[in-house]
């Protein structure tokens, strides 16, 4: 299921996502009048606070910009990233990701399971959902939005979910049982190794953990 020719594609995409994200300010050259120096120093200090303001903005679309060019790599063109996911996460992006559970466990929909997101999707593109099972697989690296991982996990009902935790998933392996907590962004299928096709469910985590065995 994942290579590393997966986070090779999704190399480009970070690239992209932090390249577009970015602003460019200008000043103007100095003089040596002193009322246009003064006036150049509180243009420089303007444009500072601006490009100060500007890279908080950036900071917190850049994990939704990231999903919204990776979304269709990791699903093979299977699917697109819908502005509702899209604003959910911009909107939160201070808990993507969250190391601290009880900033999210509360905000979660206890109600929806894997069988919701395979029915219909789109009900809950703006709700955090919490998925627990079997990791069939993971795989981590840097990029440059920052240490990254991707992990499948196989819930009870034997339905899956792919989930890209802007994070170091710590001491989570193949074969442990995870938490994960997140919002829905699509639904696609992928070649299972029986040759056969298994559905599941893009998430983007929030946060993410290694339950006890």
């Amino acid at each position: 299921m994942l290579k590393k020719v997966l986070f090779i594609a999704l190399l480009s995409v970070a690239l992209t996502a932090c390249g577009s994200n970015f602003k460019e300010t200008t000043t103007r050259s100095g003089s040596s009048s002193t009322s246009f120096a003064t006036e150049q120093t509180v243009s420089n200090e303007n444009t500072a606070q601006q490009a100060s303001t500007n890279e908080v903005t950036d900071k917190e679309y850049l994990f939704a910009e990231f999903l919204k060019d990776g979304t269709p790599v990791l699903t093979e063109d299977q699917a697109s990233m819908e502005q509702t996911s899209y604003d959910f996460i911009a909107k939160n992006s201070d808990l993507f990701p969250s190391t601290d559970k009880s900033k999210v466990i509360n905000l979660v929909d206890k109600s929806v399971t894997t069988k919701h997101l395979n029915k219909n999707l789109n009900l809950y593109l703006n709700k955090f959902v919490k998925i627990s099972g079997d990791v069939i697989d993971i795989e981590e690296d840097n990029i440059p939005i920052g240490t990254t991982a991707i992990v499948y996990i196989s819930d009870e009902n034997d339905n899956t979910v792919m989930a890209v935790y802007p994070g170091a998933s710590g001491e989570i392996f193949e074969g442990d049982v995870a938490t994960v907590i997140g919002v829905p962004i699509a639904n696609f299928s992928y070649e299972n190794v029986s040759g056969g096709y298994t559905n599941t469910t893009l998430l983007a985590a929030s946060f993410l953990t290694k339950e006890n065995q």
